[in-house]
């Protein structure tokens, strides 16, 4: 038979994507390339390099909004920043990613976002959101990604051994052999670890997807959040990974189902079951529940409530609401739980937010 397209495939059936490959030394080159008199460089289709932009246009085939940050903070150390979703409008899938770690340590934190990983073992690895992994490879095709969704909030830093040696400088019984071996310059260290996020890397993650720090220090307390992550992901790997069952499999037009039941709870503040939402965006209740945790790293009953809490924090700073109103707002019946839950999420009771609270504290302005 002649090469071709198979005769057995429907008409409008899509021609799978050639992998594309990429190294950290080449994005890093693509953040230098893109940096101009200094300033941090944000990786755009519109960007002023051609090649940039055409290298960018091949790695994100997609329409895209939003973020997508390349920075180079040291000549060993790269952070990138990654806040989008792919355009509603859009059709098909990403490439599969081929990355080649080798002589860096990967490190990936993701809030949200669904791939299925393959490392240079053969394994495969299906991670969502709420998770994180490190890795590093001897070999050139160390990790293998088919990225499963439209939505990708994701921190992603690399460094070089020598970033280790002078920003790391922890006592080598602190460190796992395999962080050792790396540190050392050991060309043959090989190694993955898939986890959850923590609460402390999840708040590290979403202060350097929306850094608070705009000035000139901005670079500095960046390169801070970096080490913080660093070293929750070391303290993380002193902990046993928990055992996972047979990941679920999910269809592209699964995850679609799946982000819509999320626009459909961020945009309502009345209780959904899980039955309710099932029905309208046409999953099972199973694959509905397990689909969403693997997701969005929250259950759906979890992600809702913080959702709504989310509405009662905005209409309590806008003085729109007394505290009773916004603890039925968030779903609570009586305003004593409505405490503790604000109070676990934000630091603070209620009370604090109103801008009425602040004005006593502050005292009234003198004549």
């Amino acid at each position: 038979m002649k090469p071709g397209r198979n005769p057995a495939a429907p008409p409008d059936a899509a021609v799978p994507a050639p992998t594309l490959a990429m190294s950290f030394a080449e994005l890093q080159g693509l953040a230098l390339a893109s940096d101009a008199a200094g300033r941090l460089p944000l990786l755009s289709a519109g960007g002023s390099d051609p090649a940039v932009s055409a290298r960018l246009a091949q790695l994100t085939p997609m329409a895209c909004a939003g973020l997508s940050e390349l920075l180079n903070l040291s000549d060993d150390l790269l952070l990138i920043r990654s806040d989008f979703h792919a355009d509603a409008t859009g059709h098909g899938r990403a490439a599969p990613w081929q990355l080649d770690t080798r002589g860096w340590l990967y490190l990936h934190f993701r809030l949200d976002g669904l791939t299925c990983d393959q490392t240079p073992d053969g394994r495969r690895h299906t991670l969502g959101g709420g998770s994180f992994f490190l890795a590093t490879s001897s070999q050139p095709q160390s990790l293998v990604r088919e990225v499963l969704s439209d939505l990708w909030r994701v921190v992603t830093i690399a460094f070089r051994p020598s970033f280790a040696d002078r920003d790391l400088r922890a006592p080598d019984a602190a460190l796992p052999t395999e962080l050792r071996r790396f540190q050392s310059g050991d060309a043959e260290s090989d190694f993955f670890y898939a986890s959850q996020l923590t609460s402390d890397m999840s708040s590290a993650v979403r202060s350097l997807l929306a850094p608070a720090i705009r000035t000139q220090v901005r670079p500095i307390y960046l390169r801070a959040k970096v080490v913080e992550l660093v070293c929750l992901a070391i303290e993380q790997l002193q902990v046993p990974a928990p055992a996972t069952e047979a990941p679920l499999k999910l269809s592209h037009r699964d995850t679609r189902a799946l982000e819509e039941a999320r626009r459909v709870l961020d945009a309502c503040t009345e209780p959904v079951s899980l039955d309710q939402l099932a029905r309208r965006v046409g999953l099972n209740r199973r694959k509905l529940a397990l689909g969403f945790k693997m997701l969005f790293g929250a259950t759906v009953g979890e992600y809702h409530r913080d959702v709504r809490l989310e509405t009662a924090f905005r209409m309590l700073g806008a003085a729109q609401a007394s505290v009773g109103y916004a603890a039925a707002v968030a779903g609570y019946s009586d305003v004593g739980s409505f405490g503790k839950a604000f109070r676990a999420r934000y630091g603070c009771l209620p009370s604090d937010v109103r801008p009425s609270a602040a004005a006593r504290r502050l005292g009234s302005p003198r004549k």
